[in-house]
């Protein structure tokens, strides 16, 4: 099974975080799994990090189109799942609709999982605007009843990377947000962000005051596996609906040769 697992971080200044994932994806994916990792597009983000331009509608549907772009190229590569690795799942319903391999995302898998692991769930996030964006996709997600709404920490981008080599100070206020969240009856924490994920996963905390953590790339790639199996006994997503509706391949095809959109026609 090949997994590939599409993150909005750029890759080209981070190579130490992404070989942290490629590694903890080694001991997590079960025998025979291939998992790759692909980044943004080096100098994307400018002299700014991931955190501040995802809070902008304007410059997430910029990215949505990259997105799109690696889906499609990931299906004619001939892999089996397309995850996309972010908690706000951008693109996620769009690559759907495109693909005839299953998407998944990093937000959903994670919130599905936390109702199975407690009656309600809580996103800790950071980064101002973050709590509304999640808040709005739990409700897209027709799970605002399982949810409290999301908390953000007081710290950022450049603070959780150093966490990735030193976890103590941030893991210290993590368990701070999540006592507070626990207190107004979280059942479940997930982390808002992969990056925070991973370094709080990194430094071995999985659960705090008997409330489970879930881990993002355990999530992710989990569903992933799942869903590839359930697609190779015949269950694949619906498409019925303007949702998940497929377009034929020719239009695909006319309309991103319009936009000038790369070719991704599969293989013959």
């Amino acid at each position: 099974m090949r997994i590939w697992y599409q993150s909005l971080v750029e890759g080209g200044r981070m190579l130490s975080y992404f070989a942290g994932l490629a590694e903890r994806a080694r001991k997590v994916a079960r025998p025979g799994v291939e998992v790759r990792f692909e980044s943004m597009p080096e100098g994307v983000y400018g002299g700014h990090t991931p955190a501040d331009a995802v809070v902008y509608p304007y410059f997430m549907s910029l990215h949505v189109q990259h997105i799109l772009d690696n889906a499609l190229r990931a299906e004619a590569e001939g892999y089996d799942v397309f995850a996309v690795g972010s908690v706000q799942d951008p693109g996620l319903e769009e690559a759907r609709s495109l693909l005839g391999i299953p998407v998944v995302g990093y937000g959903e898998a994670a919130m599905h999982f936390a109702c199975l692991l407690g009656s309600r769930f809580v996103v800790l996030a950071f980064r101002d605007g973050f709590d509304q964006m999640m808040d709005l996709r739990v409700q897209r997600l027709g799970l605002a009843g399982r949810a409290l709404p999301t908390m953000l920490m007081d710290t950022d981008f450049n603070a959780v990377g150093r966490a990735q080599q030193e976890p103590t100070q941030l893991v210290g206020l993590f368990q701070e947000v999540a006592r507070k969240a626990i207190r107004q009856g979280a059942e479940a924490i997930i982390p808002g962000q992969l990056y925070l994920s991973e370094a709080v996963a990194r430094a071995g905390v999985t659960r705090i005051d008997e409330v489970p953590i879930v881990d993002a790339l355990v999530a992710t790639l989990k569903m992933a596996e799942a869903m590839a199996d359930l697609n190779r006994l015949g269950v694949a997503v619906t498409r019925r609906g303007y949702t998940h509706a497929r377009p034929p391949r020719d239009l695909i095809d006319h309309v991103r040769r319009f936009h000038g959109r790369p070719d991704t026609t599969p293989e013959k």
